[in-house]
């Protein structure tokens, strides 16, 4: 399969959304399971048979500066964890699955194209009484991971939204996930965390709300049907031929906005500010609208 550009979309190897029922049937075989939560204690207290886990905070992002880990620790990470570059990885987790997307994000970023979101995550599993286990997996022994190539079109960097995305012109649409109160610049994030420090409430001009929350079924946290997904986005005004960028605080909410808009709906243009609010709401001299 050829990576599709930032144009044009083609079809993923494997599903990109796959139900209990089809994880059910095949996690005996040869897929990598990985659990990605809000809280990474849960893992612990029971995960799907097999699954390792990863830290959302620590293992995803770089040490040193706020940003994802970049090709070289992510390239350190599947090798420690015994991944392979032609593994079929399945991810999951709690809170809607907003961190397992947000992995699944960086795993399609950095180029990996054999990944799958498990539809529910753990609150779906458990709902269906599906087989829990406390025993962690060790790694299996492969070849060093290579980031090969990334798919720099999946992401937004703040130049970007500033030069062609701020204010929504022509052929362009901006999505804010976040709380109703986020968006009307209401209420500030009181979780002190480094890598979402920021002053400033309110939205980028132009961006319309489309709360992460109204993808999911409240019940069971699987995604909506796509009949149900595709009225979301265009009555957002978010079409054919339009170029789309969405964010959050930090890219973990924005990041399920992405797989729903881009990886099950096929829209081609869909980027992930993953600088999110956090940066955006923090740097001197731009507008922002409460």
């Amino acid at each position: 399969m050829t990576e599709a550009g930032p144009g044009r979309w083609i079809a993923p190897e494997v599903p990109p959304l796959v139900s209990d029922e089809w994880l059910e049937e095949r996690r005996r075989g040869d897929l990598v399971l990985v659990e990605v939560d809000e809280d990474p204690g849960a893992y612990y207290a029971g995960h799907i048979p097999g699954a390792c886990t990863l830290d959302w905070i620590d293992d995803l992002h770089h040490p040193a500066q706020r940003s994802f880990a970049d090709a070289q620790r992510f390239g350190a990470l599947m090798t420690r964890l015994g991944i392979g570059n032609d593994c079929h990885v399945v991810l999951y987790g709690d809170a809607d699955n907003v961190f397992a997307a947000s992995a699944y994000w960086l795993f399609r970023y950095h180029g990996h194209r054999r990944i799958s979101l498990l539809d529910g995550g753990r609150r779906w599993w458990q709902l269906n009484g599906r087989e829990l286990s406390e025993d962690v997996p060790p790694p299996r022994a492969r070849p060093p991971y290579v980031v090969r190539r990334q798919n720099r079109h999946f992401r937004a960097t703040r130049e970007q939204m500033l030069a062609r995305y701020v204010g929504a012109p022509a052929g362009t649409a901006v999505l804010d996930c976040r709380s109703c109160e986020e968006y009307d610049g209401k209420v500030v994030e009181m979780v002190d965390l480094p890598i979402e420090r920021h002053r400033m409430t309110g939205h980028i001009p132009g961006a319309v709300h489309l709360s992460t929350g109204q993808l999911v079924d409240p019940g069971t946290s699987r995604l909506l049907p796509v009949e149900q997904l595709l009225r979301l986005y265009t009555d957002r005004g978010v079409h054919d031929g339009v170029d789309v960028a969405v964010y959050c605080r930090v890219a973990e909410r924005s990041a399920l906005l992405w797989f729903a808009l881009h990886e099950v709906l096929g829209h081609p243009r869909v980027r992930n500010y993953d600088g999110g609010w956090a940066e955006y709401g923090s740097l001197m001299d731009v507008p922002i609208e409460r």
